[in-house]
């Protein structure tokens, strides 16, 4: 549902038509064959008052979704039986709710199966067996109010005199990249932050990269801290970054106090006060490799449509410098390992 105000700024070419602003209804729908591990969840959930279905047939969990209005679906892969990607798509359709997010459940972690799924129409992918606490996170994430971009509402869009700023930062960033000798990438990844960080008035934005079979990531480097360089993470803790990464979508939270999830990381993350958030997609390649996540201190509207267009170019031309690094690191990992047996 679109409020008001967002709809003047679409009607002003400020935000993409396609922006979803999904508002917390607190109705979950739990397809699965086998229920009974969905308990716990249905407790946890149901003590702030949201309210979940249990279903195990396929076909009525089609009739189910048809005929009620639920905000999120998550559906074991198993489900579909031997089209489960066709069955994706069938739940989307017939959805009473056309925004409604699905979450796909399943031991077969390939990436195929995630890209496929994604493809279908699903917005999330948690790998069986999960973890409790991190899956009920990742529905609440899905539950509360965000705005989700696809990059295709503002790639080819004319620039205004707002995005020059940030033109001249992408220049400097493909000359500092360009020329950066080995071993300063961490330097150059930090300057060209700094500046983001300057101009978006964020007081933390970091570059990520991802490795989604282990489910874990490398904080390359970050705004607010130059000694901050190569900080394991586990992405079970961040689903705004899983939904990025699955999706290849801009994701916004405009206001974290409004988010059941991303309320919580004002209390984790101390050094700092976090009052909205954007994690955009790095693409090196046709894959989406990373994430450059902007924090910001108070509440924020999104930037103009031609302002992201040139944040999304920053961030993609950092990710083949991270993507070489990675690689760099991998291989000189195995290089070693061979080398001491």
């Amino acid at each position: 549902m679109t409020d008001k105000a967002t709809k003047g700024l679409i009607q002003l070419g400020i935000v993409p038509k396609d922006v979803i602003i999904a508002e917390t209804k607190g109705r979950v729908l739990v397809a699965d064959l086998a229920i009974a591990k969905h308990q716990a969840l249905l407790a946890e959930l149901g003590k702030g008052g949201v309210q979940v279905d249990l279903i195990n047939d396929p076909d009525k969990c089609c009739k189910q979704i048809a005929s009620q209005y639920y905000e999120v679906c998550v559906v074991n892969l198993l489900l579909g039986g031997s089209g489960p990607f066709d069955y994706i798509r069938k739940l989307r359709t017939l959805s009473k709710n056309p925004e409604i997010r699905i979450m796909v459940l399943s031991r077969q972690a390939q990436k195929t199966n995630i890209q496929n799924s994604i493809q279908a129409g699903a917005n999330d992918f948690v790998v069986e067996p999960f973890d409790s606490d991190n899956f009920r996170q990742r529905v609440l994430y899905h539950l509360t109010p965000k705005k989700v971009v696809d990059a295709s509402a503002y790639e080819g869009l004319a620039l205004t005199p707002q995005s020059v700023p940030f033109l001249e930062t992408l220049l400097e960033a493909t000359e500092l990249l360009c020329r950066a000798p080995h071993g300063s990438e961490h330097a150059v990844f930090l300057k060209i932050l700094q500046k983001i960080a300057g101009q978006l008035n964020s007081n933390r934005t970091s570059l990520i990269i991802v490795e989604l079979e282990s489910n874990s990531g490398l904080v390359l480097a970050s705004s607010d801290d130059p000694t901050f360089r190569d900080f394991p993470i586990s992405l079970h803790k961040y689903p705004e970054i899983l939904h990025v990464i699955h999706t290849g979508s801009l994701v916004l939270v405009e206001d974290v106090t409004r988010n059941a999830m991303t309320n919580q990381i004002n209390d984790t993350v101390r050094s700092i006060q976090i009052g909205s958030l954007m994690v955009f997609p790095i693409r090196f390649q046709v894959e989406v490799m990373g994430v450059l996540t902007i924090r910001r201190p108070q509440a924020n509207e999104l930037p103009t449509s031609d302002v992201l267009r040139v944040v999304q170019a920053l961030a993609n031309a950092m990710a083949a410098h991270s993507n070489l690094k990675a690689i760099l690191r991998r291989l000189y990992k195995d290089f070693s390992s061979t080398s001491a047996a």
